[in-house]
């Protein structure tokens, strides 16, 4: 049984925090701490900036405790503890701004060269503050300190007494979700048991040692929270979902008795002498994805992995490369991330239960840093990576059971010469056993020479039979032909395909739906298998084949998913479809509505009947969670390739020459058409959150820069209509604003010239640079502004009247909180994001604030630039990788350019 939270312990928390971290930095013995890897070293600016970066977090989370917000609904209910400690929190927020100031005031006049402070004191002592300045603010902090102390204490002696009175629990029994629950239950039994009172001074002395805990426990907390989130990224399961699940009763080869015995992969399995790295191949198509997609986390191996660990407990993890998805996925990088979070949550989250203390063990420069300054929280290097990597597979008290698909599927050359001298050695450890796969090629097969493999096509051939046959047998075509009868025909036809296949899978798929999809109620057992024998047994060749029997109409449907589909990774199945329906102009012109379930699956329903049908199944759709796809779902639903070869086809030199697509297709248009459908047709969440707002509008943003950097022309129109829904949403979404009716629009755009004039780097806004269609808005796990922004701006080239997009949104229900992930922080007038001139002026949009600014009041002007000016106080020296990307995006550096108006 656990104590319910009480939000004074939340509040004191959060203050304990901030002063605690203000008060190291005053600190002498405080020293700044500096990794022993030279590269790693940070310089002076960078470490000052961390710490007001660190002093904005503190503050946001005393400002966003909910004690604060529960005052401002009825502070005339509240404790006395509840009342001293808001007292308190507005005492601090007046001694916090000044060092703040004062740091930033000594980041400015720092330079080049200066030699590396040895602690923040020694910074502003030596640039902007006296000695008294820092020894007085000090005093201050830990008088607030001892405040601070003693109402907690008081609260949580009320609580008890309360407890005692109303026979609510005393004593806790499992811990909570969140750290400073966690250390209420444990202070509530110890405040309990020593009988400790807020009036006696030593017991406050030693209730501060218990409160000492809290801080710790936080820090280390938040540390192991933001490790997490370096080592996650979107994408990290994408491969293993969009991996077709073995079709009904094919490979059961691989569980039965010729693989336990000697050279078998479940013998290997459990095998606890001999080699550690078994190597699973095959030829392009033949299975080896959906072989291993079935074999991770399968419950039938665990008895083998048993037979092998023993009493030790162990840890599965792995990683599917991915050629056609992004960097991390087809990356070295990629595999040390993913491999890291997985098994770290395993060990931590999971029935090993370990101390998070794990993390800093791995990470422990980082972790040094973070206590020092708080540092650390960058992007991990590689290096990093590797180094926690071998550390974690070091503990020879656990085992650990790696699966890595696709190595040929590894972008660069150099990372394949990195990851498999690393997987190599890895599995050279006793405690360590590495399952991977890969197509034959030479270097794999030098690599992996005298250990032990499974050649995948060499056991399909009756699983590709089985898949035939059973198509076959479901057909209604052929169901009305064969009657009750045995046709020979139509065996001979399974047979036939079965053998052509070779054991490649994908063509037995592909030549199956192809035949099926062919038949008419008119054709007969001659008829198909005539069409059967001219089917080439080459994979390319059938796949020429396949296409030379389109349709024009559906030969240019296909290219266009292609170039879409290659111009935007593997996009969204909504994404897709309104690029595939809808141009620009109509993007502007549709109204702000969200998607009814109804128009969901009739756009699931088009695409699927158009890669089925139209596309000859070239093409699939799957989920990046474990839910089948469906309208309700529809968010889920990604479109790409159905195999790696079948890109690969598609990009051949040979067969791009036989493309054929209308003169005005532009992958760009279409992109910048289906991005701004998709943000107008965003659904507010029905329960209390924050609304995601800022990744469909950055990708609204890059487009306008994609098309400016094709055409020459400006979209001003388009930029406009992209930012009016944005901050539509924002209103909708803020507490006491308008109604969305009434929410505030940009002014009219000016019309602007057809061409853009070239930039210099300290020019933004011009659209002139280069557009990276797998962008890097896909991810940052740190940042509240989720994707990254690279923003140079164009202005739409035809002047035309703006015309504020109608909207069918209602207000949300008072009980609602609802947020936005635009950037805003409402604590402050400056900091409050009220128009889209505010954002426009934030992001450089130099043609869009150009154009709107003449028609502007004096007072939405004014505010624009007090927003962005607070704003980039915050974002500081180096800081856009947080709020613009947390991996440093392309362009990110020309945010750092001051905006005049």
């Amino acid at each position: 049984m656990t104590h319910r939270p009480i939000p004074a312990v939340g509040l004191a928390a959060a203050l304990l925090l901030l002063v605690d971290f203000a008060i190291k930095c005053l600190q002498k013995q405080n020293t700044i701490f500096q990794p022993a890897d030279v590269a790693a070293i940070v310089e002076n600016p960078a470490v000052l900036q961390k710490i007001i970066d660190n002093l904005f977090r503190l503050q946001d989370a005393v400002g966003n405790a909910e004690l604060r917000r529960l005052s401002e609904k009825s502070r005339s209910k509240l404790s006395e503890p509840a009342l001293l400690l808001l007292k308190i929190s507005d005492e601090t927020r007046d001694l916090i701004p000044p060092l703040v100031d004062a740091l930033i005031a000594t980041q400015a006049k720092g330079s080049y060269g200066d030699p590396r402070w040895a602690t923040a004191r020694e910074a502003l002592c030596h640039a902007v503050w006296k000695e008294r300045d820092v020894t007085g603010l000090k005093k201050k902090l830990r008088a607030v300190r001892r405040e601070v102390d003693v109402a907690l204490l008081l609260a949580l002696r009320q609580y008890l007494d309360q407890s005692a009175e109303t026979g609510l629990p005393v004593f806790s029994e499992e811990g909570s979700r969140v750290y400073w629950e966690t250390w209420q239950n444990e202070a509530l039994d110890a405040v309990h048991a020593n009988e400790w009172k807020p009036k006696n001074k030593k017991h406050v002395e030693e209730f501060s040692q218990q409160v000492d805990r809290l801080i710790s426990a936080a820090n280390e907390a938040y540390f192991c929270e933001r490790i997490f989130e370096r080592l996650n990224f979107e994408e990290l399961e994408h491969r293993l979902h969009a991996v077709s699940a073995p079709h009904r009763g094919t490979l059961e080869w691989v569980f039965d008795d010729q693989q336990t015995d000697e050279g078998g992969v479940l013998e290997w399995l459990g095998n606890q002498r001999g080699e550690n790295l078994f190597w699973i191949t095959g030829r392009p198509g033949a299975g080896k994805s959906t072989l291993m997609k079935n074999l991770f986390r399968n419950d039938r191996i665990f008895d083998y992995l048993e037979a092998w660990s023993g009493h030790a407990p162990g840890i599965t993890s792995g990683f599917f490369f991915w050629n056609c998805g992004t960097d991390l996925q087809r990356s070295g990088l990629g595999l040390l991330r993913s491999i890291l979070y997985e098994s770290l949550q395993d060990m931590i989250y999971g029935p090993l239960e370990k101390e998070t203390q794990i993390i800093q063990t791995l990470f422990a420069d980082r972790w040094e840093q973070f206590r020092s300054y708080g540092g650390g929280l960058d992007a991990l290097s590689h290096a990093e990576l590797r180094h926690a990597f071998e550390l974690m597979i070091s503990d020879a008290t656990t085992k650990f059971l790696f699966l890595i698909d696709g190595l040929d599927e590894i972008d660069e050359a150099a990372d394949l010469v990195d990851v498999i001298p690393l997987l190599i050695t890895a599995s050279k450890k006793d405690n360590v056993k590495v399952l991977v796969s890969s197509r034959p090629s030479p270097a794999f097969q030098e690599a992996f020479d005298k250990r032990p493999r499974l050649w995948v096509d060499d056991h399909t051939t009756r699983d590709v039979h089985a898949y035939i046959l059973e198509n076959f047998s479901q057909n209604e075509v052929l169901a009305n032909l064969r009657g009750n009868t045995v046709v020979p025909e139509e065996t001979d036809i399974v047979a036939m395909l079965s053998e052509s296949s070779c054991g490649i899978f994908l063509w037995g798929i592909l030549a199956t739906k192809f035949l099926l999809q062919e038949l008419t109620g008119n054709d007969n057992f001659t008829a198909l298998q005539n069409r059967a024998e001219v089917l080439p047994s080459d994979l390319d060749d059938l796949l020429s084949h396949i296409l030379s029997n389109f349709s024009p109409s559906d030969l240019e449907q296909a290219w266009k998913i292609s170039e879409l589909v290659e111009a935007h990774g593997y996009p969204t199945l909504l994404g897709l479809s309104f690029a595939l329906s809808s141009d620009e102009k109509a993007s502007i012109a549709a109204p702000r509505t969200p998607l009814k379930p109804s128009d969901s699956a009739t756009r699931l329903d088009d695409i699927q009947h158009i890669l089925t049908y139209k596309c000859r199944n070239l093409f699939s759709i799957f989920s990046t969670t474990q839910d089948p796809p469906s309208p309700t779902t529809i968010s889920t639903l990604r479109v790409t390739y159905t195999h790696r070869a079948i890109r690969t086809f598609f990009l051949t030199p040979s067969i791009q020459k036989t493309k054929t697509l209308p003169p005005a297709f532009s992958p760009a248009s279409a992109w910048a058409a289906s991005h701004l459908h998709v943000l107008k047709t965003l659904t507010p969440p029905s329960t209390s959150g924050q609304m995601a707002v800022w990744g469909p509008l950055s990708h609204c943003l890059e487009s306008s820069l994609a098309l400016s950097a094709t055409t020459g022309k400006a979209y001003l129109r388009y930029i406009s209509s992209a930012l009016d829904t944005a901050l539509a949403f924002h209103t909708l979404s803020a507490p006491g604003r308008p109604s969305t009716a009434a929410a505030p629009t940009s002014p009219k755009p000016a019309p602007s010239s057809s061409k853009t004039t070239p930039s210099t780097p300290a020019a933004v806004g011009t659209g002139t640079g280069t557009h990276s269609s797998t962008s890097s808005l896909s991810s940052s796990a740190i940042s509240p502004l989720k994707p990254p922004l690279h923003h140079q701006q164009s202005s739409q080239s035809q002047a035309s009247t703006h015309q504020r997009p109608t909207t069918s949104y209602n207000n949300p229900p008072p009980t609602l909180e609802i947020s936005t992930d635009l950037p805003s922080f409402p604590s402050s007038p400056q900091t409050t994001l009220d128009s889209a001139l505010d954002l426009a002026t934030l992001l450089h949009l130099r043609d869009y604030v150009a154009s709107v600014v003449k028609d502007a009041d004096r007072k939405s002007v004014r505010h624009a630039l007090d927003y962005s000016a607070a704003m980039r106080r915050r974002i500081g020296i180096g800081g856009e990788h947080v709020w613009f990307g947390a991996e440093g995006p392309v362009g990110w550096e020309e945010l750092e350019q001051e905006e005049v108006i």
